[in-house]
């Protein structure tokens, strides 16, 4: 073995490189200050590692960026803990490296002659800070492009520089962000931030090495008592203690838990998906008109957002670009403020004036976002999206348009939007009028029916009730209060027998089926006997058909026509025309067309497919996963 490691030496010289590399001499001997330089190599280590093989499944485009994050997350064995260590080591470099620069403030660790050692540091804290910012964006999802936007946005402050620079960092004049985006921040986060960190590093190590000879020897003058140094005095040498083997197991120590923080941060959420690891948010939509309004920055940065809300418009070039920018040279002039007792001082109380400011707006931001109930609601609708097109996902795969189609396509999710959007200022969608749900949708000023599990029977049975009929839930805000649908009920329908209340329960069936809503086939199926009666009741007993179309039965044509009615044709054909002779013709009360003519579709307010996607989430149409037992 001692020939192999010998011919080993004799070919590479490792042996020697390590046996040089042991007896280095250290300043003041071991110390666990000196293990700050390896834990961060160490956590760079595991960037890099987790990175490489995040490269291997990324695929940097609109359509394919969230889907390979998605695919490695849910579909690779292992992947979601892979992104997940990447994801938090870069949050650990980053925070150990601000650690590290305010613990040699404190010890005084940035004088003579280790001036360039500390501007290295400060510089390596800018490269993992870009680093994490232009990770974000990579995962393609709502939160870190509606934060990138932000902050690219911030580069029209600049002057005469500002939107070249902006085109030059997202590909294009902007504001939305694309394809070109996606792989010039991933160059940067990559080829760029990556490789100058890496860079930084071994100028660092070279430079600490030259200073620890510089203190051993002598002939620096930093190092008194109050500095925290290892020298005897100004000018004067230090004892010194070799690396091996008392640094190093300290330096181990120092790793190993690293790598317990990440494994912790990592697995916080459990070891079982689709909770474990990073949330992976839904894809990112560049249409302005689906923002994503509650985005926060990371943690490093909620102390500067809020920080900039006290300078609106094109003051915020200040906290954004002049503020930070006369920290950093700020920090870089501390070594010769330092000179003196004093200068040292001063820098302590200026850095602890600064966490304090920047802990204390932090606090005030997340204060304000707790107590803000549109953000929290905003964030609610965003999981519940995420989880959404994972849902989606798995039972349809994701096309090759991507996985946004999925969310686009899908009424459960563009349904409350579309009417929010379009319907929301007269209708409420409210499922229990007795019991408020987070998915309610109301209306500020109703002035037309609920329509929360309409054409249900239970709709149905509101609507024929002599109390409620003139209530805010169907009639009571509409011109048709005193009409002869209200007038009917009120005469005909409040005072029933037993028999004739199991009658109308039957034609409430009757016209409940004609909806074929997927809520109601058990019942509808069960339910078939009855509801053949009831065809036949709203016809000879009730009258229905007096006013009403039904099947074969041509009605007078002065009310809506219940062929049909509550079906996917029926309610697509009264959001497109409701003064159509099949509804309300002249008796519309004041219901807009969305798509009255198919001769002109310039005019219409919604197209084919929002039309499907609103009717199907009023009918309750969708994909629903099976609850797993």
């Amino acid at each position: 073995m001692k020939a192999i490691l010998s011919w080993f030496n004799d070919r590479t010289g490792l042996g020697d490189w390590w046996g040089g590399f042991a007896e280095s001499p250290l300043p003041g001997g071991a110390s666990w200050y000196r293990v700050w330089p390896c834990a961060v190599l160490f956590a760079f280590c595991v960037q890099a590692i987790t990175g490489f093989f995040l490269w291997a499944y990324y695929s940097p485009s609109e359509q394919t960026a969230w889907e390979s994050v998605y695919f490695l997350q849910y579909e690779v064995l292992g992947g979601w803990l892979l992104r997940a260590m990447h994801h938090y080591s870069a949050h650990v470099l980053l925070a150990m490296l601000i650690l590290y620069v305010v613990h040699s403030i404190f010890r005084g660790a940035y004088r003579a002659p280790r001036e360039l050692v500390f501007w290295a540091t400060v510089g390596l804290g800018l490269c993992a800070l870009a680093a994490v910012i232009t990770g974000d964006l990579l995962s393609w999802d709502q939160n870190g492009y509606a934060s990138t936007k932000t902050r690219t946005g911030f580069l029209t402050l600049l002057p005469w520089v500002g939107e070249s620079l902006l085109k030059i960092a997202i590909g294009g004049p902007g504001p939305a962000l694309g394809h070109l985006s996606l792989t010039r921040f991933f160059a940067l986060h990559v080829g760029i931030f990556a490789a100058a960190f890496a860079l930084l590093l071994l100028v660092r190590c070279i430079l600490a090495r030259r200073a620890n000879a510089a203190e051993i020897a002598g002939t620096g003058w930093g190092g008194t008592s109050w500095g925290g140094s290892s020298m005897k005095s100004w000018g004067g040498s230090c004892t010194a203690a070799p690396y091996w083997p008392a640094q190093a197991w300290r330096n181990v120590a120092g790793c190993l838990l690293v790598m317990v923080v990440i494994l912790v941060l990592s697995c916080q959420h459990g070891a079982s998906l689709p909770h474990a690891g990073v949330p992976l948010g839904s894809p990112a939509d560049t249409d302005p008109a689906n923002s994503y309004a509650a985005a926060r920055p990371e943690w490093f940065l909620v102390g500067v957002y809020e920080f900039s809300h006290w300078f609106p418009g094109q003051w915020a070039i200040v906290p954004i670009f002049l503020v930070p920018g006369l920290l950093v040279c700020i920090a870089l002039a501390m070594p010769f403020v330092a000179k003196s007792v004093l200068g040292h001082f001063a820098n302590i109380v200026f850095t602890v004036g600064l966490l304090i400011a920047l802990a204390v707006l932090s606090y005030v931001s997340l204060a304000k976002d707790r107590a803000d109930e549109k953000h929290q609601q905003a964030i609610g609708v965003e999981k519940q999206q995420a989880e959404r097109v994972r849902e989606l996902a798995r039972h349809e795969g994701i096309p090759p348009t991507g996985a946004l189609t999925l969310l686009r396509n899908d009424p459960k999710t563009q349904g409350p939007r579309l009417f929010t959007q379009q319907c929301a200022s007269c209708h409420s969608h409210t499922v229990d009028v007795y019991d408020a749900s987070p998915d309610d949708i109301a209306s500020e000023k109703p002035s037309a029916p609920n329509l929360g599990r309409y054409a249900s029977r239970l709709w149905l049975a509101g609507l024929l009730d002599a109390k409620r009929i003139n209530g805010p839930e169907y009639f009571g805000n509409t011109k048709f209060r005193g009409g002869k649908m209200a007038g009917f009920v009120k005469d005909n329908l409040s005072e029933l027998d037993a028999g004739e209340k199991e009658n109308l329960k039957k034609v409430i069936m009757a016209v409940s089926a004609e909806a074929k809503l997927p809520s109601q086939q058990q019942l509808d199926a069960r339910d078939a006997k009855a509801i053949a009666e009831g065809r036949k009741l709203l016809v000879d007993d009730f009258g229905c058909t007096d006013c009403h179309k039904f099947r074969d039965k041509p009605g007078a044509g002065e009310a809506p026509q219940l062929t049909g009615y509550g079906s996917p044709e029926w309610i697509a054909g009264i959001i497109r025309d409701p003064a159509d002779k099949r509804f309300y013709g002249k008796l519309n009360d004041r219901m807009p067309a969305y798509a009255p003519s198919a001769a002109d579709p310039a005019q219409h307010t919604l197209g084919p497919r929002e039309i499907r996607l609103l009717t199907d989430w009023l009918r309750g149409d969708w994909y629903e996963e099976e609850p797993a037992e």
